[in-house]
């Protein structure tokens, strides 16, 4: 019976894994996916040339990291790796796959950082990592960092999952607006589309002049 048991508990953590990456396609696919047309002057930057999260500095690296914290934690329970690894292996495992893509904003004193976990066991097949998009902000000559997306149950402070990231002027912050890209098929892909507002990306309506440029176009801007 025991050995049932350990077999049961076995089989559904490893599918959790499979159900998370699912989430995170449907999560952005609420509206469905390029370079810009005049109503939607967006920048697609693919995370799949994404830096080495070593190469940021040190102390970044420890202010992200503390940032991402509960994340962390959230994510070992639905890792397949986190099944089988201890909490600090995975903590190591988890920050050697991390990489980071900076995003241009109209500050001097602050970076935002699009991070992404690069791991064969989250990403699936289509490269749709999970992405987190984090502001570093230098002060009194000490780093602090935020994930700016507010904890949402199931995602943590996640924007969801993609392989690239558009980007978009916003005349009305300093921060431009984001549109996280999921590959869910050769011709579809999924949108998630975030704003910043009071120091938080909060997740809007996709523009229809977005929607209708980008959700046929997963090929042509992937890669694939």
């Amino acid at each position: 019976m025991v050995a049932i048991l350990q077999s049961r508990r076995s089989y559904h953590r490893g599918l959790l894994p499979a159900f998370f990456a699912l989430f995170l396609a449907f999560a952005a696919s609420s509206a469905q996916t390029g370079s810009g047309a005049p109503g939607c002057p967006i920048e697609i930057q693919s995370l799949k040339d994404a830096a080495p999260f070593s190469d940021l500095a040190k102390e970044k690296q420890a202010k992200v990291l503390h940032a991402l914290s509960d994340d962390i934690a959230e994510m070992a329970e639905v890792d397949l790796t986190g099944a089988y690894s201890r909490h600090g292996a995975y903590r190591n495992y988890f920050d050697w796959h991390l990489e980071f893509k900076v995003v241009p904003v109209a500050t001097s004193t602050e970076e935002l950082l699009l991070i992404r976990y690069h791991s064969n066991t989250m990403c699936g097949t289509d490269d749709n990592c999970p992405v987190w998009i984090v502001r570093t902000t230098r002060a009194g000559g000490k780093t602090s960092a935020q994930s700016m997306v507010p904890w949402q149950e199931e995602l943590g402070t996640s924007a969801g999952g993609g392989w690239g990231v558009g980007v978009l002027p916003n005349a009305g912050s300093e921060y431009p607006d984001l549109i996280v890209l999921t590959h869910l098929s050769s011709t579809q892909t999924g949108l998630a589309c975030y704003r910043e507002s009071k120091h938080n990306y909060r997740r809007v309506d996709c523009s229809p002049d977005c929607t209708r440029l980008l959700e046929h176009s997963n090929d042509q801007d992937d890669g694939k």
